[in-house]
């Protein structure tokens, strides 16, 4: 019996329960749901990121920087072990366009068994980890930190519920509640005295509470694991997204294990604060988009034109969004740099430069996953995962030895970010047209959607170009650097709404936000 299989609807009169394994009827009105959950999600991130940097100037007065750098020795196994929780079948979950209680309920208890498995190997691999960093306290903060894990096992499936049932208001809500326990606990935790402890705790409190939260969101209780239930073919979708995470994972550490070993702390940590800060505005974009879109499309499998349409209005989205941003670091590098980083950090402006084709490539093409994963092509996109990556690692190597060399570094950072770029660009077209290749959206429709908003920033990057010579080299001369930020951001709007009859499509997306 599935006494578990409700959700209340929130904000209607009485009491409509819904049956969280049943599509969501998309008859109605997809864009106004779409962009209201878009928002939603936009608005836990920026939430999310305000309570990380009031978190961290709090506890930096509290805990010292040793405290800081133990914790931080634990973060690349923790990145990498994180990949293994999911394996892809939150997203199988998604996709499928007929689930039930008996699939779900085995892949809760298999996203459990990782849960448990990974916390197990990571809790038994402390001394090893401790021994190789000389830490001795390590041996005791890791099997605590990985709770994480088997804490937030429990809460996948139920995420993965919501999310099929668009329910953006309580994900968005679950978000921030999880992110403020966090904080709360590690503020609490570090005025007490706890020292590292409190960055432990606010690594493991948002997993119990996320998964606390979405248990009560979503009043839906596993059965027993069941054979014969058609998850293998979930199991197998999960398989190839978890084989294009891995092989992601590592394509984009190798540059900054290649610049570390071969020129040094103080360039790798140049080249690491620049293509952060690239990276940051791009994934507050398509994080919030994606976990919309991909619901979305996935119910949309079985009407072809109303999918194609759908998508080219994501990809207008983002690449309006993401163009004149990236264009913007980009011109105004110097200035980001002096105001965020300060005078000492003036080498990441070149670099800034030099990774800005990297950054907005990537971040226009990872909607090409959108379409992979919602029709359920994922060994495509394992296989383009590992095509894509094979390059790019190719690229860094050899922008390494043969790119420009500072004197007393073996190998060229500058090399690396230049060679990253240059790949990037090479790989553009193939990557979109293997990626489309027999899906409702074609290459051309796709390419003729990313123009618009390029040309829109041309006239703007002049505008501002010339208002910026007028600085005459000076980077912290305000007015005209203002100015030219200011001209920028009027004249791109301008011509993508009133030059390229945009402004309807966007005032409709406004409107879209207005309550009924």
């Amino acid at each position: 019996m599935q006494a578990e299989s409700v959700i209340e609807e929130s904000g209607k009169a009485g009491k409509n329960l819904r049956d969280p394994f049943a599509a969501p009827d998309v008859s109605g009105n997809l864009r106004r749901s779409s962009v209201r959950g878009a928002s939603l999600m936009s608005f836990s991130r920026i939430m999310g990121m305000g309570l990380r940097f009031l978190s961290t100037g709090i506890l930096a007065r509290l805990i010292s920087r040793d405290d800081f750098g133990l914790f931080a020795m634990t973060a690349v196994i923790t990145g990498f072990l994180s990949i293994f929780m999911d394996v892809g079948l939150s997203q199988a979950t998604i996709q499928r366009p007929e689930i039930n209680h008996r699939q779900i309920s085995t892949l809760f208890w298999i996203n459990v068994g990782l849960g448990v498995f990974i916390t197990a190997v990571f809790a038994a691999s402390a001394p090893l980890v401790a021994a190789f960093y000389h830490q001795p306290a390590l041996v005791g903060m890791i099997p605590v930190l990985s709770l994480s894990f088997l804490f937030g096992s429990l809460g996948l499936q139920h995420l993965a519920l919501l999310t099929r049932n668009m329910r953006y208001p309580l994900l968005a809500g679950i978000e921030i509640f999880s992110m403020a326990a966090g904080v709360i606990t590690a503020v609490w935790m570090a005025r007490a005295g706890f020292g590292y402890w409190a960055l432990v705790g606010m690594a493991v409190a948002p997993a119990v509470a996320k998964s606390t939260a979405a248990w009560i969101a979503l009043r839906w209780t596993p059965g027993l694991p069941s054979r014969r239930t058609g998850v293998r073919g979930m199991l197998k979708f999960g398989g190839d997204i978890l084989g294009f995470n891995i092989v992601n994972y590592f394509s984009r550490q190798t540059d900054t294990i290649l610049v570390a070993k071969f020129c040094g702390a103080a360039p790798v940590a140049a080249y690491e604060k620049a293509y952060s800060l690239l990276l940051m505005p791009v994934g507050q974009i398509n994080g919030p988009l994606g976990a919309v879109t991909i619901p979305a499309l996935s119910r949309l499998q079985e009407d072809p034109e109303r999918y194609r349409r759908y998508f080219l209005n994501a990809i207008l989205l983002v690449c309006s969004l993401s163009m004149p941003v990236i264009a913007g670091i980009t011109l105004f590098a110097d200035q980001v740099v002096l105001v965020w980083l300060g005078r000492d950090w003036a080498s990441s402006a070149e670099l800034f430069r030099l990774l800005a084709i990297a950054a907005l490539i990537g971040g226009i093409s990872n909607p090409a996953g959108w379409v992979l994963i919602s029709l359920g092509m994922t060994k495509r996109y394992r296989l383009l995962g590992l095509a894509n990556s094979a390059v790019i690692v190719a690229a860094f190597v050899i922008g390494l030895l043969v790119g420009p060399k500072e004197p007393g570094q073996f190998g060229s950072m500058r090399g690396v970010a230049i060679g990253y770029s240059t790949a990037m660009l090479l790989n553009f077209v193939p990557y979109w047209a293997w990626a489309l290749k027999r899906t409702p959206v074609d290459l051309r429709s796709v390419l003729s959607t990313m123009v618009t908003p390029a040309l829109a920033c041309v006239p703007a990057s002049a505008a501002a170009i010339g208002l910026l010579s007028m600085a005459g080299g000076r980077i912290d001369a305000w007015l005209p650097v203002i100015s030219a930020m200011v001209v920028f951001g009027l004249v791109y709007a301008g011509v993508l709404l009133i030059g390229f009859k945009k402004l309807d499509f966007f005032r409709k997306i406004a409107g879209e936000l207005r309550p009924r």
